[in-house]
């Protein structure tokens, strides 16, 4: 058995998507994949992590109570092990099902990136348990979900969370003006489960802060021209500074852009998303005088179709 999960960013709508904001998410060109094969051992789960082509993590399960008996990550192990117990919760046919099993999953980007590797994960194990993704992702996560629903499209949504769950609806994300649109690597993994608890604590509803994001998302999406869309995402980021009493990343790093910039994720180190007028090759040259070296263009990054 084979499954596959995307990975995913949020365009639009990051922090306030939890309070209700329609947010902006897709798809990405990365993602991962989980293989379950047979062992001879009938009693052994052995699972194996790879990040590109890198094995990074590797963990042996022994009986049916998922007792670790050997792993090269303690923390890993235990969190890998929580997981599989939840999605149990929900099938409770699933721990004996997994016994006698290999499990190999294939990461194809850098884990540091930020693009999903516990939501894809999340996915691909409710695809094997034949299971609703979202209902284990609620077990384990504070989080919105956006990256579960981004995890199994193949383009752009909008997703918002309701009183009876969520609405997720595609949106055709693919602007003219998409040569201009580039996503940079800024190079310090967030944790983004810190960043949601932290905003989950605030009381404020930020009723008026939600409608106006909600908006943006959609202007943002929608927008037919590259200065419109400079105005929306330059406008997003500082509603968000407001409501997080932080800086905007053009404002702290990047004073000499000539363009926009806008934090995506938990804001501080992930990807952030940036309009330029020049070359790629201009466009690089500048990154690297900021020490940035990861950068992708529009369609290297998002999955329209």
């Amino acid at each position: 058995m084979k499954f596959y999960s995307h990975g995913k960013l949020l365009i639009a709508g990051e922090y306030l998507v939890l309070r209700g904001a329609s947010s902006l998410a897709v798809p990405v060109n990365f993602g991962q994949s989980l293989d379950v094969e047979n062992l001879d051992s009938s009693d052994s789960l052995l699972w194996r992590s790879f990040e590109n082509d890198r094995l990074w993590f590797t963990a042996k399960f022994k009986t049916s109570f998922l007792e670790i008996f050997e792993t090269t990550d303690d923390k890993i192990a235990k969190r890998l092990q929580e997981l599989l117990k939840y999605t149990s919760d929900l099938n409770p046919r699933f721990l004996t099902q997994i016994m006698g099993k290999q499990v190999t999953t294939h990461a194809n980007f850098d884990l540091d990136w930020g693009l999903g590797s516990s939501s894809s994960l999340i996915s691909n194990i409710a695809y094997w348990a034949d299971i609703d993704p979202f209902e284990l992702h609620r077990k384990i996560s504070k989080g919105s979900g956006f990256d579960i629903a981004a995890a199994r499209a193949d383009v752009p949504i909008f997703f918002k969370l309701k009183d009876s769950g969520y609405e997720v609806n595609e949106i055709s994300f693919n602007p003219e003006f998409k040569d201009k649109i580039y996503f940079v690597y800024l190079g310090s993994k967030q944790d983004s489960s810190l960043s949601v608890s932290r905003f989950s604590k605030r009381k404020k509803l930020f009723k008026t802060e939600v409608q106006l994001i909600s908006d943006l998302s959609k202007h943002i999406a929608l927008s037919k021209k590259i200065e419109d869309f400079e105005y929306y995402i330059k406008e997003h980021e500082l509603i968000l500074s407001s409501v997080l009493k932080m800086k905007i990343i053009k404002e702290d790093r990047f004073k000499d852009l000539k363009g926009e910039i806008k934090s995506l994720g938990a804001w501080g180190g992930d990807f952030a998303m940036l309009t330029w007028h020049g070359s790629k090759i201009e466009l690089i040259n500048y990154l690297q005088s900021k020490n940035i070296q990861t950068v992708f263009t529009f369609d290297e990054m998002v999955k329209t179709r």
